[in-house]
């Protein structure tokens, strides 16, 4: 088994892959995880690349979202099937209209497992002060024909916005608030 810390990264093994995200739910505060597919570029190419609870599958099943629960959410992957343009898929997690910071949240960890006989990817994430709302977790990337994961542990204020720029999504500027009477 590898057991990875922030910057570390291993081989995934090939075939279809099973991502496993848990953390302690926070108190008043949901968490979303999301996938978003990116090219060389390190950006989407639309809206069509992030796999999340309102589009659970994308690149025609090859990443999809089988599992959203207070605590968990598993994806499943098949790195090999995917688009030739895509050449990272980063895993996000983001805390709802920014109701709390990622150090309300005690533990937050991350499985990777392939078919059977190949050992599985581990990742524990430390959220002790971090004051972030929303976070990359780590990336699958492809590096001499050989796709590898990453774990990222980057942090952004300001919750899913940032965090969705970072990545070339345009995200709407909310209406202004009417002027009182």
């Amino acid at each position: 088994m590898a057991s990875l810390v922030p910057g570390g990264n291993a081989p995934t093994p090939n075939g279809e892959l099973t991502v496993s995200v848990t953390y302690t739910p926070i108190s008043g505060a949901d968490i979303d995880v999301s996938a978003f597919q990116l090219t060389g570029t390190g950006k989407v190419r639309g809206d069509t690349d992030m796999c999340f609870y309102g589009q659970k599958s994308v690149s025609n099943g090859a990443l999809t979202l089988v599992e959203s629960s207070p605590g968990r959410a598993v994806f499943k992957a098949n790195l090999q099937r995917l688009d030739p343009a895509i050449e990272k898929i980063a895993l996000t997690a983001t805390i709802y209209e920014n109701r709390a910071k990622f150090s309300a949240c005690p533990s937050l960890s991350l499985r990777i497992e392939g078919s059977a006989g190949s050992e599985p990817i581990d990742a524990s994430l430390a959220t002790t002060g971090m004051m972030e709302t929303a976070l990359i977790l780590g990336e699958f990337y492809i590096r001499n024909g050989q796709w590898k994961f990453r774990v990222v542990a980057q942090g952004f204020a300001g919750g899913l916005e940032p965090l969705a720029k970072n990545f070339g999504i345009e995200v709407a500027a909310e209406p202004a608030a009417p002027a009182p009477a």
